[in-house]
């Protein structure tokens, strides 16, 4: 799992950006992918579920806004980025499947009612 240092502000932008490698580790570019955006407890926040990107790269900077960087409460939460789809690897062929994951933090807003 990638773990994104930067954290977002709660009611701001972010822009994380996932990287892809393949079993070799070297850089990947998708054939197919997808994106999730969740809790920790898999809860799936602002719809942002099986997000179609059209044309993959060897990374992926997702654009979020504050409906995606709700914080319930006062503390610091966490989400996570799910990224999935297909690949053609150079040892197995096409059509082989991955999913990464990637953590990050959002500070709330202070004061907010």
């Amino acid at each position: 799992m990638q773990i994104i240092e930067e954290i977002a502000n709660e009611g701001s932008s972010f822009y994380p950006t996932i990287y892809f490698w393949d079993e070799e580790g070297a850089a990947m570019t998708p054939t197919t992918l997808y994106w999730s955006l969740t809790d920790m407890q898999g809860n799936v926040t602002n719809s942002r579920s099986a997000v179609n990107v059209a044309a993959p790269g060897t990374s992926l900077t997702i654009a979020l806004g504050s409906a995606d960087l709700v914080v319930l409460g006062n503390d610091i939460a966490s989400r996570l980025i799910t990224t999935y789809g297909t690949f053609t690897s150079g040892t197995h062929g096409a059509g082989q499947t991955f999913l990464f994951q990637a953590k990050f933090s959002i500070h709330p807003k202070v004061g907010k009612r």
